[in-house]
C-alpha cells in the first residue's frame, strides 16, 4: 500500500507541475496559474470535513477506489485532450474543471486513507506507519515533479510532453488501485 500511495501521490505532483507549466505554455496568463490551484485545493479545503464524516461511516477502502478511479479517468481525459491538441481554451478550461473533479475525489479519499491505516497495523506499529505515511507524501513531493518535466526536456512540441505527463499520470493511480484490490480488510462501521 505504501508504495501505491507513493505512485499515485508522485502522479498527481507529476501532473500538477505539467499542468502549470502547460496553462502558462497556452495563455500566457499568470492568471491562470492562480486560477488552478483554487480549482485544484479549494475542493480539498471546503469538502474534507465532510470526506472524514463519511471515511467515518462508509467502507473506506470503498471510497478509496472511487477516489483513484475518478482520479485516473480525470488525468486520462486530459492527457487525451493534449495529445489531440484541443482547441486552447476548451483545453484550458477542461484542466481547471477536471482539476476541481480532482480535488474533490482527493477530499473525500484523503480522510479514507488516513482512517485506513490504523486498520491496517497494531496499535504498537502506529507511529511508525503514520510516519511511513508522511515520508512518502513528502518523497512524492519531490519525485513527482522531477519525473513531470522529463519528458518536456526532450519532447520539443508542449502539449504531447504534457499528454505523456498526464498519461504518466494516469498510470500512477494503478499502483494504488491494485494495492487497494489485494487488502483483505473488513470494515466494521463505527456507532453513532
Amino acid at each position: 500500500l505504501w508504495f501505491g500511495a507513493f505512485t499515485s501521490s508522485a502522479g498527481t505532483w507529476l501532473q500538477e507541475a505539467a499542468l502549470t507549466w502547460i496553462l502558462y505554455y497556452l495563455t500566457h496568463d499568470i492568471l491562470y496559474l492562480a486560477i488552478l490551484p483554487v480549482f485544484s485545493t479549494g475542493p480539498v479545503i471546503l469538502f474534507t470535513l465532510l470526506g472524514g464524516v463519511i471515511a467515518d461511516r462508509i467502507d473506506r477502502r470503498r471510497i478509496l477506489l472511487a477516489s483513484q478511479w475518478t482520479q485516473l479517468t480525470c488525468a486520462s481525459v486530459l492527457s487525451v485532450l493534449a495529445f489531440m491538441r484541443a482547441p486552447t481554451m476548451m483545453l484550458v478550461w477542461s484542466a481547471l474543471a477536471l482539476s476541481f473533479v480532482t480535488g474533490c475525489a482527493q477530499a473525500f479519499g484523503g480522510p479514507a486513507y488516513q482512517a485506513l491505516i490504523p486498520t491496517l497495523v497494531e496499535k504498537k506499529d502506529l507511529p511508525n506507519a503514520i510516519a511511513l505515511n508522511s515520508i512518502q507524501f513528502h518523497l512524492a513531493r519531490v519525485v513527482g515533479p522531477t519525473v513531470g518535466n522529463i519528458p518536456f526536456r526532450f519532447i520539443s512540441e508542449q502539449l504531447l510532453a504534457a499528454a505523456i505527463s498526464f498519461g504518466i499520470n494516469s498510470i500512477s493511480f494503478l499502483a494504488v488501485i491494485v494495492a487497494l484490490l489485494s487488502l483483505n480488510v473488513r470494515y466494521i462501521p463505527t456507532g453513532g
